[in-house]
């Protein structure tokens, strides 16, 4: 197997979908113990390509609600002397209401488990294809901040999930997608999914 990377298309510009900055309000964090990884599929020609997400049974993930942009994520890339290049993974989150109950999961975001974070982007590509990606899917990502003061932005809870060091992903974030039978079930795929996403992937 090759591993060099080399070029293997043009890198083009769509110009009928030009980039949007964002991701839509609502993201999933799924606790990565919780994923099925003998289900959950990679497409076997593209690595950057979740093709299913599937959790254990009696196991979801778990909606952080959002306002306008408070949520973002970011990528990075890791440069290895000795080993081959990894990325770095970051999703910055808000908690609103610093409610007792909402302060009960912020704290068991802080005692050391890894999770896995899927959000909707604003700029969804053609037909919808590239709407969702994926964080943390290989070494899941873990609290690295997280700050609270009444002073200071009216009190919400900001926190960071990261890669930890030394632990980034193989590859950028991943795309969540299937590709259609036909191009007309596009639409359908997009349906498909975001009926997933605002589900949680919840299995029975």
């Amino acid at each position: 197997m090759d591993c060099t990377g080399k070029l293997t298309a043009n890198i083009t510009f769509d110009c009928l979908n030009a980039p949007i900055g964002g991701i839509e309000q609502n993201i999933v964090l799924i606790n990565k113990d919780d994923i099925d990884v003998t289900a959950t599929t990679v497409s076997a020609l593209n690595r950057l390509q979740v093709t299913g997400i599937q959790l254990k049974p009696g196991t979801s993930g778990y909606r952080l609600s959002g306002i306008k942009q408070a949520n973002g994520k970011a990528w990075e890339l890791v440069k290895k002397e000795n080993a081959p290049d990894k990325f770095k993974h970051t999703f910055s989150g808000v908690i609103f209401s610093p409610s007792l109950e909402n302060k009960e999961q912020a704290d068991k975001l802080s005692q050391g488990a890894k999770y896995v974070v899927v959000v909707e982007q604003v700029w969804k590509g053609e037909g919808n294809a590239d709407a969702f990606e994926v964080l943390g899917l290989n070494s899941g990502l873990e609290l690295t901040t997280m700050t609270n003061s009444s002073k200071e932005n009216d009190n919400m809870i900001m926190f960071e999930l990261s890669s930890a060091d030394g632990f980034e992903e193989t590859t950028m974030p991943k795309t969540y997608y299937w590709t259609p039978v036909s191009p007309e079930t596009t639409a359908a795929g997009y349906t498909e999914r975001k009926t997933l996403f605002d589900n949680c992937f919840t299995e029975a």
